[in-house]
């Protein structure tokens, strides 16, 4: 890839990591809560909350679900599992969690990870948004960093600044002012660009009613679908090899190479005891969370990523909030033990979740009981504890569990789960 797609996935699978970096005070610790108004900082750990009216300062939380409306004269920082802000933002707007969405004014920057994202408040200054799929309909001041499996900007979208964008399927639709480079599978241009585009990619389809003032530049394998209602400064396609996602692989030297016992005895043995005690002990936090994985998988295992780029970041500031009382200090060194075999429950989670995908073709008529839960568990470990022994292939495998267990465990936070049937008691699978 060019410096400026590696410098955008940077950005893409960092920008989150930043949104927690500053110290806070704890202020509230609960588990469903409510704030009306406030003179002073809110700030809280929690399940559900939700914040309205005045705040006169800043907002700084992590809970499974939150949801603000208010008129806040500071800044806003969430990470969660489900999380939704409107009224107006006198600075700057960090959220990162499973469902991102936000149709609140703001006056500073705005930066947005998550499983999806949709944004249709006015921002400021510069937006950046990496998720599985994002969804613009914003006026933006600054400039803007766009990332995901599926993009789309809105009829009513602009964009006053540089726009650049990487997306599997990308539509963009709106005003921009400034130049645009845009690197993506699939481009469809259905806007008004009054400065440059630059394009590379698979496929690209300039729809009808597209204008574009400067030059439109296209860099790919194959000819672009032109539609005869659309106007052009200048145009240049020049045809070019091109493989979204996978160019250059073979320059990438990947050294993964580790003792193969760790993968093929130690860990897939403790996800397997994890992934058993969990469904012996919490059947129906299991089912949701494999509910959340059948219907999202994809945005399950991105959100997992930047959930595990996010952790030591969250250890900190849960450190920090601990650290306040008596009590806390004595729980800082428990929460720090726990985390690695937290990590080795969401592999469990993982595991059971891509089990349940393989063996349950048909989820809408039955859930698996115990016994098939534990069948297509032991599967997905087998081969995992199989490729740990293929030279660095388990840590890939470890971390694809890592992942889809962790993102289906945040998506499942904070939301109500259906109804489902119950996974039988012990006995004959």
């Amino acid at each position: 890839m060019n410096n400026n797609t590696i410098k955008t996935w940077i950005m893409a699978g960092g920008l989150a990591i930043s949104i927690f970096a500053g110290a806070a005070s704890a202020q509230i610790i609960g588990g469903d809560v409510e704030v009306d108004g406030s003179s002073q900082d809110v700030v809280f750990l929690g399940g559900e909350m939700e914040i309205r009216g005045q705040i006169d300062g800043d907002i700084k939380g992590v809970a499974g679900s939150v949801r603000v409306d208010a008129n806040v004269t500071g800044s806003v920082q969430l990470f969660g599992g489900e999380l939704e802000v409107q009224g107006a933002v006198g600075h700057d707007l960090d959220l990162a969690g499973g469902e991102v969405r936000s149709s609140a004014n703001v006056a500073g920057d705005a930066n947005f990870a998550g499983g999806e994202t949709s944004v249709s408040g006015s921002v400021g200054g510069m937006l950046n948004a990496a998720s599985g799929h994002v969804r613009i309909e914003s006026q933006v001041g600054g400039d803007a960093k766009l990332a995901g499996g599926y993009i789309e900007t809105g009829d009513d979208s602009r964009f006053a600044g540089t726009a650049e964008i990487v997306g599997g399927e990308v539509f963009l639709g709106g005003q921009f002012v400034g130049p645009v480079g845009i690197e993506g599978g699939e481009i469809s241009l259905s806007g008004v660009f009054l400065g440059d585009v630059e394009i590379l990619a698979e496929e690209v389809y300039v729809l009808d009613g597209t204008q574009v003032t400067g030059e439109l530049r296209i860099r790919s394998p194959h000819e672009p679908v032109i539609a005869d209602d659309t106007s052009f400064g200048g145009y240049d396609y020049e045809e070019r090899a091109f493989n979204f996602g996978a160019k250059d692989w073979e320059h990438i030297d990947f050294d993964l190479d580790a003792p193969t016992g760790i993968f093929g005895l130690f860990i897939p043995g403790a996800v397997f005891l994890m992934a058993a005690i969990t469904l012996l002990l919490a059947p129906s936090g299991v089912a949701s969370v494999v509910s959340r994985f059948r219907s999202s998988p994809v945005v399950g295992g991105f959100l997992g990523f930047i959930g595990f780029a996010l952790s030591p970041i969250v250890l900190i500031i849960l450190t920090i909030l601990l650290a306040i009382t008596v009590v806390g200090i004595l729980l800082i060194p428990i929460m720090w033990l726990i985390f690695w075999p937290f990590m080795l429950l969401c592999m469990a989670f993982g595991a059971i979740a891509i089990g349940d995908m393989a063996f349950n073709r048909k989820p809408d008529e039955k859930t698996l009981d115990l016994g098939m839960r534990l069948l297509s568990t032991f599967a997905v470990v087998a081969v995992f504890a199989a490729f740990g022994a293929v030279g660095g292939l388990g840590f890939v495998i470890g971390f694809i569990l890592l992942f889809v267990g962790l993102g289906s465990w945040l998506m499942a936070l904070g939301r109500r789960r259906e109804p489902e049937t119950p996974i039988p008691a012990p006995g004959l699978g």
